[in-house]
């Protein structure tokens, strides 16, 4: 009998446990800015700016965000964030749209400078 409730009692830590953690979900916001010129090819040292967009958060409430990063050689910047939102996105201070963060994703933005 005892055996049988030490047995019950590990199953159960068990799954509580796991139950826990499995409901425990990554919610973080990811971006990843492709630069590339007109053939397709990466454009490094370009600097990626992204920042709220007063008009397109009006939903969500104030929004101070303003993060900067640097293409790598093979044309990539990538950002973290914590919560949804959308963002403008500038390249070496032109604009040149807008992403949406989604929780728990990365979304990916593909820019062709010429």
């Amino acid at each position: 009998m005892k055996f049988r409730a030490i047995l019950s009692l590990i199953i159960l830590s068990g799954v509580i446990g796991f139950g826990i953690t499995s409901c425990k979900k990554d919610r973080t916001c990811k971006v990843l800015v492709i630069v590339q010129d007109s053939l397709e090819e990466p454009i490094a040292a370009a600097d990626v700016f992204l920042t709220c967009d007063p008009v397109e958060n009006v939903q969500n409430g104030p929004c101070i965000i303003e993060e900067t990063e640097t293409t790598l050689t093979d044309g990539t910047a990538r950002f973290q964030f914590a919560n949804p939102g959308i963002l403008k996105v500038f390249i070496d201070g032109d604009p040149e749209g807008y992403v949406e963060l989604e929780a728990g994703e990365e979304v990916e933005k593909i820019i062709v400078r010429p």
